[in-house]
């Protein structure tokens, strides 16, 4: 039985997907099984794929047979098929040091009062890892309060920065929210914490690069389709039920401060006036003042869109809001560098240089 599960969706891009695959295969921890699920890739991916597993047993190639089709969807059917104690989300274009698996496998060891464990991460552009790319990096605790950071749209940490046991996600039913477009990741992280999972940030060097480079298709890209503004409001009003069961108006502001986060960035062209009027009432319907004054910030962009920029009328009434994000974005790295997690070499912003990556097998 292997002590690891990792679990990886799997949709086209199979260049990339070969990089983290040869990262994991160079992974100086060894008992581990991958559960790569597929969501209907095209035949280059199938055929890479099938390669792999010819090549290592440990690799197991399934295609997604339940719906509806989406990563949400894969990382559930690998969650049923994980056999390891311990369990580790990846993303298919991202890439690991060789000392990722070995080091989250020690961590988790020595903490048994855990449920999982966050380990310290940078970002990736084709052959090396950097530390110095400031929104990018996340499993830093440089929050006083995680769930309130989670709520208002800053992370703390993602799930690929996370080793899990397999245990508790089975036992607690911590299952990725089908329904969702965008915003997974959080919203499974939240769930985490609204469900009491014990957690703590890892000593430790930085395992996981995030790929930077625009060559993938980025969600982001898409959130601004009709599908993708309907799943923004449907996490929005289930944060607010969900959050306000298990803390009541705690978090009130922070709830609000995501609603302004999705109607200010979400809307890329124009204003959506029936989309800003969704978030502004589900806002009323769970914290009356703030809806008004969200309805307010509304009605002042309408009337300046008539001499300005869409994207300036949208954002000039909110002056604070952007500031506040401004400054925590332009802030990581120094906070991250107050931490006693930071023990890179001060004279590199790199952490591990080149590897070679061999995808003809």
């Amino acid at each position: 039985m292997p002590l690891l599960s990792i679990i990886i969706p799997v949709f086209n891009h199979p260049k990339e997907l070969a990089i983290m695959l040869d990262s994991i295969l160079a992974s100086t921890f060894q008992n581990w099984e991958l559960l790569a699920i597929d969501d209907g890739s095209e035949q280059e991916t199938y055929t890479l794929l099938e390669q792999y597993v010819k090549r290592d047993e440990r690799i197991h190639f399934i295609k997604r047979n339940k719906y509806p089709k989406g990563a949400q969807t894969c990382r559930n059917m690998g969650i049923e098929r994980a056999q390891g104690k311990y369990l580790i989300f990846f993303d298919s274009d991202d890439h690991i040091t060789p000392y990722c698996l070995q080091q989250r496998i020690e961590g988790i060891k020595e903490r048994p009062d855990l449920d999982f464990m966050v380990f310290p991460s940078g970002s990736y552009t084709e052959t090396e890892h950097f530390t110095k790319t400031g929104p990018y990096l996340f499993g830093y605790p440089i929050y006083k309060n995680d769930l309130k950071a989670f709520i208002h749209r800053t992370l703390p940490f993602t799930v690929w920065t996370n080793i899990y046991r397999t245990e508790i996600l089975k036992q607690k039913k911590l299952s990725w929210d089908t329904n969702l477009l965008s915003f997974q990741d959080s919203d499974y992280n939240i769930q985490s914490l609204l469900h009491g999972l014990h957690y703590d940030y890892a000593i430790a060097m930085p395992d996981y690069g995030y790929r930077t480079s625009n060559n993938t298709d980025s969600i982001s890209k898409k959130i601004v389709s009709a599908a993708h503004k309907q799943s923004h409001i449907y996490f929005l009003n289930k944060q607010y039920n969900e959050i306000q069961r298990v803390y009541g108006k705690k978090y009130n502001k922070a709830l609000y401060l995501c609603a302004l986060y999705i109607y200010t960035f979400v809307m890329s062209k124009g204003i959506d006036i029936s989309f800003a009027n969704q978030i502004a009432e589900i806002v009323s319907n769970h914290d009356k003042i703030r809806g008004i004054l969200l309805k307010t910030k509304i009605r002042i962009s309408q009337l300046l869109s008539i001499i300005l920029p869409p994207k300036l009328a949208r954002q000039l009434p909110m002056p604070i809001f952007l500031l506040r994000k401004w400054w925590i974005e332009h802030n990581i790295l120094k906070r991250i560098k107050k931490t006693k997690t930071w023990n890179i070499d001060k004279n590199s912003n790199k952490y591990e240089t080149t590897f070679n990556h061999n995808c003809n097998i």
